[in-house]
């Protein structure tokens, strides 16, 4: 685990300071050259890594409550750079609302480090619209993956996209209802026979998958996000 996330850190340094980003099935025969200036991860590795945005905003909301901005926003760059890595092989719909939240993250960054942003609300709104951002393509990449027969896959989508809605709901201080929790729990237990590759039903994931967009539908409502497609 410990190799696997200094090759990944390694990938994200390289993300910050280029313009862009790209990710490439890894069923394809060839990985395709990437464009210059541009990071080529494979899907199947990034998908794992589906926590990541959110560890690094949680250690940014450490640093901002100790007023260490500077290291507040570096670690904001570093979530919003494994957004744009998720943009690269995001669906259509779903790519815009990623790039977005990014952009938005990397302002507040910038705005940390040159003393113009100062409340904390500001980091927590912004931090749920990610969370929205990502639940969305995940839920999509969910749906993309069950349809292509890609089980394992569709759970570790299915995973990381019920929590992002439970993470953007506390951001944005608010109380999930009883049935989105039901919601979230189901998901995760269909997620985990998906990546057990056991116990599984095809309408049972359907069903997880259907759920959980809905829920990521009124995550939107309550965080405004930037739109999308």
């Amino acid at each position: 685990m410990r190799y696997a996330t200094w090759v990944f850190a390694a990938l994200l340094t390289i993300a910050v300071a280029t313009s862009g980003v790209c990710a490439t099935a890894s069923k394809a025969p060839e990985s395709p050259k990437a464009p210059p200036g541009w990071v080529l991860v494979e899907e199947d590795v990034l998908v794992v890594f589906a926590d990541e945005p959110e560890h690094h905003l949680r250690l940014a909301h450490e640093h901002f409550l100790k007023k260490e901005h500077k290291e507040a926003a570096s670690e904001i760059r570093k979530a919003a750079a494994f957004m744009r890595l998720e943009a690269g092989h995001a669906t259509a719909e779903a790519k815009k609302g990623l790039l977005a939240s990014a952009a938005e993250l990397e302002r507040l960054a910038n705005g940390l480090e040159k003393g113009t942003v100062v409340s904390e609300r500001e980091l927590k709104e912004a931090f749920a619209r990610a969370d929205y951002a990502l639940a969305r393509h995940h839920q999509m990449k969910a749906a993309e993956a069950h349809a292509k027969k890609e089980p394992k896959k569709a759970g570790h989508h299915l995973r990381a996209a019920a929590a992002a809605i439970e993470d953007g709901a506390a951001w944005a201080g608010h109380e999930l209802e009883a049935g989105s929790i039901d919601a979230i729990r189901g998901a995760r237990v269909v997620a985990g026979k998906l990546i057990e590759g056991v116990g599984w039903v095809p309408a049972e994931v359907g069903k997880a998958i259907t759920d959980i967009g809905k829920e990521t539908e009124k995550l939107g409502k309550v965080v405004a996000p930037h739109k999308a497609g």
